[in-house]
């Protein structure tokens, strides 16, 4: 069964479980914990992508939702929705009601989010409803765990990174060549929604300041690891652009290129359950150290080097070096259950 279609079966039981009447399902860079990729069945909710991911909450905030598990709208607007932004521009005039919103999470990652809809007629999401649905909720993480570990092809000689220009109103000024070809490989915008996928507006809203205050606070330029649609994986990555003339403040520039097995080492090495010890040797095997050599960087003994070694195998499904390092390539590797 694809991943998609799992999604959509899950749905099943989880209307069978607590009722609601649509829902926006959205996968998340567990490193950054920005979204990747949405799904919805309610069609003014796909057409909103922007105003969605424009208003996805920060790192922090999302943080402390995965250590909640859920929070339903009613709740954070103290039982009165118009007071909430995105129920008041988007989905109250659409006529929906409350919302739950749940953190998919596994192994202290979080892999995804899920938002479920009620009409505005319909009683709000309580405590228990939470409850229930949390109860398939680690299933659910786990599935998308497993899709990071699914192999991909590598990136053709002909894959150059490409580069689009976002203005301060997060319309697409400009492109090249190359970057028109990774937007056509990348998850589609719903028809007569946005004109770019939605993912792609969380990240600019991530470098620019803006009115809701969401530029990083270190100013890094922020970055999202996606799947093109073919299953290369890709690097996205957001930086401010100087004052123009043309564009005038606020300007972004987003380049799309082949991510490096170093770009996804880290979701890799999640995604196989690794912990934080065990994903330090790996990266050192990886990096071409011998068991001495990591056993001198990490201050512990061969001994210990070579127990991590052996459990990173047994996680990870290979027995030698060189296996590891394809597997944490993102070009390898046997999904994980």
């Amino acid at each position: 069964m694809s991943g998609t279609e799992f999604q959509w079966s899950a749905l099943v039981e989880l209307r069978r479980i607590i009722g609601f009447d649509s829902m926006c399902w959205t996968s998340v860079d567990p490193a950054t914990w920005l979204p990747s990729w949405s799904i919805s069945d309610n069609p003014v909710v796909g057409r909103h992508q922007r105003s969605l991911h424009r208003l996805w909450p920060t790192a922090r905030d999302l943080t402390a939702l995965a250590e909640r598990g859920f929070t339903a709208m009613s709740a954070s607007a103290g039982g009165d929705l118009a007071r909430d932004r995105y129920w008041a521009e988007i989905t109250g005039p659409a006529g929906l009601g409350d919302s739950l919103s749940l953190a998919l999470t596994a192994d202290g990652a979080c892999w995804g989010m899920l938002h479920l809809y009620r009409e505005r007629s319909d009683p709000h999401f309580t405590p228990e409803d939470a409850f229930a649905v949390g109860q398939i909720l680690p299933v659910l993480a786990r599935r998308l765990r497993r899709a990071a570990l699914e192999p991909a092809d590598g990136p053709s000689s002909d894959d150059e990174p490409g580069t689009i220009v976002i203005d301060r109103d997060h319309r697409l000024v400009a492109s090249t060549p190359s970057a028109d070809r990774w937007l056509a490989r990348l998850p589609q915008p719903v028809p007569g929604g946005d004109p770019l996928p939605g993912f792609l507006y969380a990240l600019v809203e991530r470098v620019t300041p803006g009115d809701l205050g969401r530029a990083t606070p270190d100013r890094r330029s922020p970055r999202l690891r996606i799947r093109a649609t073919d299953g290369t994986w890709l690097l996205l990555r957001a930086t401010s652009l100087s004052r123009s003339p043309t564009l005038g403040h606020g300007a972004v520039a987003v380049t799309i290129e082949p991510a490096r097995r170093a770009d996804l080492q880290h979701l890799i090495m999640r995604a196989h359950q690794l912990s934080d010890r065990e994903r330090e040797v790996a990266a050192l095997v990886v990096n071409g150290l011998t068991n001495p050599d990591i056993a001198e960087a990490l201050f512990i003994s061969r001994y210990t080097v070579a127990d991590h070694l052996k459990a990173i195998y047994g996680k990870v499904g290979v027995s030698s070096r060189g296996a590891l390092a394809l597997a944490l390539s993102g070009t390898a590797g046997n999904p994980a259950p």
